[in-house]
């Protein structure tokens, strides 16, 4: 008999999906149309509804224009636009943390390879997360961009994003967040933080089915679109549309799954304590369990609100432990390099990686006693072997 699954890979993607969440995804895949692709009634009220979410996200965000709110099919999508979509031409330099993860790496140092940007990656001299004394070492008179995420997916460690954020202002240098970690856990506002551009994914914090994301716009310059197409608008033009949300969106929107992100949206805002009240309690637990094995070496060590627990066992490496854990006791967690290298080269362990258990609000004390039992038994497993 198969054994009873624990999945402790939420901040990959997160297993649970509220009721509310899936009833609506149902019913918007049974009653489908193209929202704005056309003047019948059902294209302009599938579309009146996806306005209705874009003002969803843009609340949550502490955005004044809805309009800003460009729904994407991934966190990764969203980053390249507001990557992608910027112009570098007097200021060309780049300050990115070494915490960031391979969706803004890849496209920063593309721009890079082709001579268009210079990077700058900046370490945490706290050994643990990005303050803005770290970021203000780093800031020269060519300095354009700042590109910092709110939760580290390595370390689950949270940056100072808001102190960060008054330094670029100061400076007039545009800030962009990676929310990947952080959506759902926490809310930022971004005008009161001074954040430019924020990307996030739903099925993470947000609870959603896999398949979208957003980015969202707090600045008044326009950005080239990467994808071109059909928006439904100005179909006689064979421009792109330089108004937003259709300069930077187009072709068939994923309707079912963007309403479904609202529902998620408003679960987590009517939950939200709730949630991270139970989190930090199970991810006080396994930080307390772990840090008593004296050959655990814990890296979350600034915040745990994501739900985010990584660390190493000395002498095993980090794919072993996994899949121990995996084919001998059920648990599903990640392991490797996480998609981050250069935080795993300045963590010292980009040769055995990382164990990373993430949690939500639906996992047990139950399980974690388990989990914490079931590590140690693959330590001695591997002890005698």
């Amino acid at each position: 008999m198969m054994k009873k699954v624990i999945y402790l890979d939420n901040s990959a993607t997160n297993r649970y999906k509220p009721r509310r969440v899936l009833k609506v995804l149902l019913s918007y895949t049974k009653k489908q149309s193209n929202a704005g692709h056309g003047g019948n009634s059902q294209s302009i009220k599938l579309y009146q509804k996806i306005w209705q979410i874009r003002e969803k996200v843009a609340t949550h965000y502490g955005l004044d224009k809805t309009e800003n709110v460009i729904f994407t099919k991934n966190c990764t999508e969203a980053l390249n636009i507001a990557i992608h979509g910027l112009s570098f031409y007097e200021k060309n330099n780049v300050i990115v943390s070494t915490f960031e993860h391979n969706s803004v790496l890849r496209p920063l140092y593309n721009l890079q390879e082709r001579g268009k940007i210079s990077l700058t990656v900046v370490t945490p001299s706290n050994k643990k997360y990005i303050t803005s004394k770290d970021i203000r070492r780093c800031i020269t008179d060519k300095t354009a961009l700042v590109c910092v995420c709110s939760y580290s997916n390595v370390t689950g460690n949270r940056n100072d994003i808001e102190n960060i954020g008054k330094l670029c202002a100061q400076h007039d240098i545009l800030f962009l967040v990676d929310d990947a970690q952080g959506a759902g856990h926490e809310r930022i506002n971004m005008i009161e933080s001074n954040i430019n551009f924020l990307a996030f994914s739903g099925h993470k914090g947000f609870f959603s089915p896999q398949g979208v994301g957003a980015l969202c716009i707090n600045y008044t310059k326009s950005l080239s679109p990467i994808i071109q197409g059909g928006t439904g608008t100005d179909s006689h033009s064979l421009s792109q549309p330089s108004h937003l949300p259709e300069s930077l969106e187009s072709g068939t929107l994923m309707a079912p799954i963007i309403t479904s992100l609202g529902e998620g949206i408003d679960f987590v805002e009517k939950n939200q304590s709730k949630i991270n009240k139970r989190i930090s309690l199970l991810s006080n637990y396994l930080t307390k369990r772990l840090s008593e094995i004296n050959i655990i070496k814990i890296f979350s060590t600034h915040t745990i609100k994501s739900g985010v627990i990584t660390f190493e066992v000395e002498g095993i490496d980090s794919v072993r432990v996994s899949t121990y854990l995996d084919e001998k006791c059920g648990i599903i967690t990640r392991s490797g390099l996480h998609c981050a290298p250069l935080a795993h080269k300045f963590l010292n362990t980009t040769k055995s990686g990382l164990v990373r258990i993430s949690v939500n609000h639906k996992n047990t004390l139950k399980e974690m006693k388990y989990t914490i039992r079931s590590i140690k038994k693959c330590i001695n497993y591997y002890k005698k072997a």
